[in-house]
């Protein structure tokens, strides 16, 4: 307080009184500069504009020292009337303003006590204000930025749709270019199931690894069906805690669909796949080993497939998963491994 009754009165009536009127005076001394600074400094100081946060900051000083002095003013009158008791600090002014009146506060050490007291009583509420106000915009910050990349995620699967739809359909021409009938409707029928998939559990966030793992399955019997000669092998676990197990719709399939893309569809001779997901009380394992033609790998390196899964995978898993490749020879292996639970479906419940 910069007014306050002292603990030594001797009527408890002029006690009450002296803190009454000390809030009463002590309220405009404190508020109307702290809205003044609030509104000039500290407004000028976000806007940079540091010469009329100077002049700003003196006038609101030279505002707070007028209210102090009417403050000491009225508490004299009214000390009059009533007895009021103030501390020795206020006394000590309040003597001084007595004796000569306005003239006591064009001392240079008075000024200097005033702009001493200024800061003391406006540090804590503006402190709290510019702490206030960097909450809000780390906030804000951290609010865009999430929406930003929930859209960012939201373009890369709708990405997959097309991509994959493009695949399949070229898949399916290729088998109709060739007369191959029966073949081509049963990747129509696949087909159809993949779509159902995509519109209505793909729309999702995340979904089962039970319903992922189905989709795998149909992906695989749909490209199996248009090709002859490879050899398979597949390793699919059918336990009963993978409808617990939660994941982003598509994660899975970039793997195998690139293995398919760029392995068995990419060479006349016998090809060979394994894939394999093994589920281990900590995390999720998916192994996707195939052969590839070394030249058609070279004139066909990218693709947005393992680009948006690296990405997808470092929005929701962040460090917690582990993505590797390695070409050897003509052979080419992807491991993915996953926590069974995904941090960012955590943050997102």
């Amino acid at each position: 307080m910069v007014l306050s009754t002292s603990q030594n009165s001797e009527a408890g009536g002029s006690i009450v009184a002296g803190i009454l009127v000390g809030l009463l005076f002590n309220i405009p001394i404190i508020c109307i500069p702290y809205y003044l600074t609030i509104q000039t400094v500290y407004k000028y100081i976000k806007q940079k504009r540091f010469l009329l946060s100077c002049i700003s900051l003196l006038l609101c000083i030279f505002l707070f020292t007028q209210l102090y002095y009417l403050g000491i003013s009225g508490f004299i009158k009214l000390d009059t009337i009533f007895d009021l008791q103030m501390n020795n600090s206020s006394q000590v002014y309040a003597n001084a303003v007595k004796r000569n009146g306005y003239a006591f506060f064009t001392n240079s050490l008075v000024w200097i006590q005033m702009t001493i007291s200024y800061f003391v009583l406006m540090a804590p509420p503006i402190g709290a204000r510019i702490f206030r106000d960097q909450l809000r915009l780390q906030q804000h910050k951290n609010r865009l930025e999430k929406e930003n990349m929930k859209l960012q995620m939201d373009f890369l699967k709708a990405q997959i749709h097309p991509h994959f739809l493009f695949n399949t359909l070229n898949n399916i021409y290729s088998l109709i270019a060739h007369h191959e009938s029966e073949k081509s409707a049963e990747m129509v029928s696949g087909l159809s199931s993949l779509l159902r998939y995509a519109l209505y559990e793909g729309k999702a966030e995340f979904i089962s690894l039970e319903k992922e793992i189905e989709m795998l399955k149909d992906y695989i019997a749909l490209e199996e069906a248009r090709t002859d000669e490879i050899d398979l092998e597949i390793e699919i676990p059918s336990h009963s805690c993978l409808s617990k197990i939660k994941l982003p719709p598509f994660l899975l399939l970039p793997l195998v669909e690139n293995a398919f893309k760029h392995g068995v569809n990419s060479q006349f001779q016998k090809s060979s796949l394994k894939i394999k997901i093994e589920i281990t009380p900590k995390s999720v394992h998916l192994f996707v080993q195939n052969n590839f033609d070394v030249e058609f790998r070279k004139k066909n390196e990218g693709g947005l497939g393992l680009l948006n899964l690296k990405k997808r995978l470092a929005y929701y898993y962040k460090d917690c998963h582990k993505l590797t490749t390695e070409e050897k020879e003509n052979i080419f292996t992807a491991t993915l491994k996953l926590p069974r639970s995904c941090p960012q479906s955590k943050v997102s419940s």
